[in-house]
């Protein structure tokens, strides 16, 4: 084809491809047939998926919460590692007689290797998967499958199961070393409670209380020591006014020895008493009565009503008097003549019956004295005692605190550790169970209808293209090689002249008509 500079559309391009239609046709043909051919000759490979689904967890996580938390990738790359392992597969090719004719011309781990190849393992959504596996031969290729999806469901329980029972075993070892040190520690604290019993913080609210009723009771018991320690006294004077008295109104010496021998005998300390208080009551209203005499008339009210008194006052203690007399006549004692009528001489009658009440009641306030000395003492040992445990209880608190930090540490990883191990064993439970999430197949491999490899429409595709390149290419090259004209037009712009006249080509006139 002369370049004539002319532009080319549609319609020449199709009148080129119908002058060369042969070119085209025939290597168009020829790589359809060739493809087809390799196709055939190709070995076929068949293919087949199982699609596993993962199984949520039948009770609910806020009741149980399993062990495994890990995504399904994440597992699905630990399990594959164990199913994908050198052992696991060997067996698989021992069972199912895989790759025989090739045995013997490579070894085992090239084997596997390329049978890992021909395993496929994809997440198709968070809770799926699919397995596939590529052979030549479908029935094969779809037992394997089969197999590779239990072994996948079988390591995932045991996986599961092995995990938890690992977490729970490995928990409750450290629950033993746990509750170890928190035994001890109680026991450190425990030993020091006892060791301080009385000064520790707890205590400090009971010991004020304490020391604030025995500082009240120390005074009350201190006051009654003091007038307990008076009335001794007043009492020992009391005898020895009786004494005097006794020797002024004639009592002879012997006598009064012989009553001091008495008395020593019975073990009496003589110490200063007071006079009897109903004659000292009766001198007073005595004295009352004469100063009322002074300043009133005998009828007046005042006048009468000491009168009055001191005649009731008078008749008991001639009745007393009287009675005291009595017993000494019993005992042998000699009784003087009592004149009722004047308590004078009642008194100087009946002094050895007043001594011998007086030394009873100094006997008396003197053991009562030296009961209240000793819980006097007692305390103040006391008092001393709890104001050093309240003064102590500041440092023991310090200690404490130093003691009871590791205890409260441990018993808080204690019981942290407790509830871990129970839920630990509840998720073990879980897993041996199965009612954690497990996987499922949700679509079993099927025998496969055609091969998945070669690509029988791919091959045969590229064929035609193949060939139609190269038709074309074949055609394009034998029009550029072509010198001839085919339009007047083409011929006048290449001459530059024009065309006056032409002779027709007879052959495609007959055609035509």
């Amino acid at each position: 084809m002369i370049n004539t500079g002319k532009h080319f559309d549609i319609q020449d391009y199709l009148e080129i491809g119908l002058r060369r239609r042969w070119y085209i046709i025939i290597p168009f043909v020829f790589s359809i047939i060739l493809a087809f051919a390799v196709y055939k000759y190709l070995p076929k490979v068949y293919k087949t998926t199982t699609l596993i689904l993962v199984q949520s967890q039948r009770i609910p996580e806020n009741y149980v919460r399993a062990t495994l938390t890990d995504s399904v990738t994440d597992r699905l790359n630990t399990i594959s590692q164990e199913i994908l392992s050198r052992t696991r597969l060997e067996k698989v090719i021992s069972e199912f007689n895989l790759y025989s004719d090739m045995l013997n011309k490579f070894r085992m781990e090239e084997i596997i290797d390329m049978m890992r190849t021909k395993i496929g393992i994809r997440v198709e959504q968070e809770s799926a998967f699919s397995i596939s596996f590529e052979g030549s031969d479908p029935q094969t290729v779809m037992t394997v499958t089969n197999k590779l999806a239990s072994m996948f469901i079988e390591e995932n329980l045991r996986s599961r199961e092995s995990r938890a029972e690992g977490t729970s075993e490995f928990i409750s070892k450290e629950l033993q070393t746990i509750e170890g040190r928190l035994k001890k520690s109680e026991h450190e604290v425990r030993r020091y409670k006892e060791r301080n019993m009385g000064q520790l913080p707890e205590q400090i609210e009971a010991n004020l209380s304490i020391l604030g009723r025995l500082q009240e009771q120390y005074k009350t018991t201190s006051e009654n020591l003091r007038a307990a320690e008076y009335r001794m006294v007043l009492i020992q004077n009391q005898i020895e006014q009786l004494m005097d008295r006794q020797v002024l109104k004639g009592t002879s010496p012997k006598s009064l020895s012989g009553q001091k021998g008495s008395a020593q005998r019975e073990d009496i300390r003589i110490e200063p008493v007071s006079e009897n208080p109903l004659v000292t009551e009766l001198n007073g209203l005595k004295r009352d009565l004469n100063d009322s005499k002074s300043k009133y008339t005998g009828s007046h009210p005042d006048v009468v009503d000491l009168k009055r008194k001191i005649a009731s006052l008078e008749a008991t203690l001639r009745e007393r008097l009287k009675k005291q007399a009595e017993l000494r006549g019993q005992q042998g004692e000699a009784v003087a003549e009592v004149n009722l009528s004047d308590p004078s001489s009642v008194l100087d009658t009946t002094n050895q019956g007043l001594i011998t009440q007086y030394n009873e009641n100094f006997r008396d306030t003197q053991s009562e004295a030296q009961r209240l000395k000793e819980e006097v003492i007692n305390l103040k040992e006391q008092i001393a005692m709890y104001r050093k445990r309240v003064e102590e209880t500041p440092k023991r608190e310090q200690e404490m605190v130093h003691i009871s930090r590791d205890y409260d540490l441990f018993k808080i990883n204690y019981q942290s550790l407790l509830d871990k191990k129970i839920q630990a064993q509840m998720a073990e439970n879980l897993e041996r169970k199965q009612q954690s999430e497990q996987f499922k197949i949700l679509d079993p491999a099927r025998l496969p209808e055609k091969p998945f490899k070669p690509n029988r429409d791919g091959i045969l595709a590229l064929g035609a293209l193949l060939g139609l390149g190269i038709g074309l290419g074949l055609a394009w090259f034998r029009e550029s090689m072509d010198r001839s004209f085919y339009e007047l037009s083409d011929l006048e712009t290449y001459l530059g002249l024009p065309v006056l006249a032409s002779i027709p080509n007879l052959k495609e006139e007959k055609k035509a008509a």
